[in-house]
């Protein structure tokens, strides 16, 4: 996968605010696919998909403790684009008009 598909395929995963509030969950703590329906009130096989996007884009990781699957942020950077994300869309930007 070239860097424009790559690109491409993270603004698609960005896309979606179940995988938003996903990404912002993980960026507090790794979490099991149960704590991630649990706390996004979605169907479990709906998350997985949305679990299988956010891996598909490098955005989230996926580790195997015995028969729980937990998942975190891929990497420190995935880290920083959730936090500028989350900064931006709480930043009044009419101010700057």
């Amino acid at each position: 996968m070239d860097s424009n598909d790559r690109l491409s395929a993270i603004g698609r995963a960005l896309g979606c605010t179940v995988r938003l509030a996903v990404l912002q969950t993980l960026a507090e703590a790794e979490a099991s696919v149960g704590e991630l329906t649990d706390r996004m009130g979605v169907t479990q096989p709906n998350m997985s998909n949305h679990l299988a996007v956010l891996r598909s884009a490098g955005l989230v990781s996926a580790h195997r403790f015995g028969r729980i699957v937990r998942y975190r942020l891929a990497s420190a950077e995935v880290a920083d684009l959730v936090s500028s994300l989350t900064l931006l869309a709480n930043t009044d930007l009419q101010k700057g008009q």
